[in-house]
């Protein structure tokens, strides 16, 4: 005989992250939607851009002419309510403005971080209440985007498991192109990990890097290619985003977004993988210091990303390249510091 059961069942599964924001009207957040709908990530993609003068829901219309032209789409939302980025699971925000001509790296630092913090108190107010687990993962990519994450982080009072910034995938792969062209290869087999700042300071070796899963110091070897030679094909690459700049006159956007993609593919999939992002630390690598009146640091890592954020991040034997490590870590202390200062003096927020 059939015996009901007493009480209803419960798995625990894996946390679906399948509604998807994107924040900002930029070029970079509107190739972020296209990356996604063409790779069939997210079950809803909400799209948001603030009202302009003349143009009050640019999102909106640029989201109506996309879902004419494309058959196969998730659920697709371009709105200019904030309201509307309630409920998600994971934002990509997008907002920030570039460098421009005769503008400093401070004075980028400035601006950028009162548009991200105003932005992340904004999703702060949405989720105001939320528990932890109903919190959506954020990933940043303002510049200077390792300051800009840690900022993310404090404006919107998050756990540091909830908060990324995309670099380091843009940065590795950029660095395989240019490493497959010496060895005549597509490239396309090869993975890379860069640590620090995305920026001039970022460090980036042959040890951490590989093709097909051989190391790419052994592949060297084989193929007789001088370490010199390699070294200075990853420093130029490693100013991949000033050359573009140089050659259009504009910020990259494509790259950046496919990029992104990469970080939301692995949350949005349930299918953690280990890639090179912007982490906050606290002790990892031992890089905080207490003269630095910080509690917490935003570098680039090797990190476990997948449904439930940075869940694990990395700690490498980094052997020689410990000095190159400590001066990328002094450039983003200095951004940092001076961001702490914004935040105090224009938020409140310490």
């Amino acid at each position: 005989m059939y015996t009901p059961l007493t009480e209803c069942r419960y798995i625990e599964r894996i946390k679906d992250r399948s509604k998807v924001g994107v924040w900002g009207f930029g070029n970079v957040s509107r190739d972020v939607v296209l990356s996604l709908v063409d790779q069939g990530l997210g079950k809803e993609i909400i799209f948001y851009g603030r009202p302009r003068e003349g143009y009050p829901n640019r999102a909106g219309a640029w989201v109506e002419d996309l879902k004419a032209n494309a058959i196969r789409r998730p659920r697709l939302l371009g709105t200019n309510k904030i309201d509307d980025m309630a409920g998600l699971d994971v934002i990509f925000v997008g907002v920030g403005v570039p460098r421009k001509e005769g503008q400093t790296r401070s004075d980028l630092l400035a601006v950028n971080t009162k548009v991200i913090a105003d932005t992340s108190l904004a999703i702060r107010r949405l989720y105001e209440g939320c528990s932890s687990n109903d919190l959506p993962l954020i990933i940043y990519m303002g510049n200077p985007v390792t300051a800009m994450s840690w900022v993310g982080y404090k404006a919107t009072g998050f756990p540091r498991n909830h908060i990324m910034g995309q670099a380091g995938n843009l940065d590795s792969r950029r660095i395989c192109y240019a490493i497959s062209r010496v060895l005549g290869i597509s490239g396309s087999d090869m993975r890379g990990i860069v640590f620090g700042e995305h920026g001039d300071s970022m460090v980036a070796s042959p040890r951490f890097f590989s093709v097909s899963g051989v190391p790419l110091e052994h592949i060297m070897k084989v193929e007789g290619i001088d370490a010199a030679q390699i070294k200075e094909v990853m420093e130029n690459a490693k100013k991949g985003g000033t050359h573009f700049v140089n050659e259009t006159g504009q910020s990259a956007s494509a790259g950046p977004a496919r990029a992104a993609c990469d970080m939301l593919r692995a949350v949005i999939s349930g299918e953690a993988e280990v890639q090179p992002v912007v982490a906050i630390l606290e002790k990892e690598y031992g890089l905080l210091k207490e003269e630095d009146a910080l509690d917490s640091l935003a570098f680039g890592v090797p990190a476990r990303i997948g449904p439930y954020g940075v869940e694990k991040i990395y700690e490498l034997d980094l052997g020689d390249l410990r000095g190159e490590i400590e001066h990328s870590t002094a450039l983003i202390m200095k951004d940092i510091t001076a961001a702490a200062g914004i935040l105090k003096t224009a938020f409140g927020i310490e």
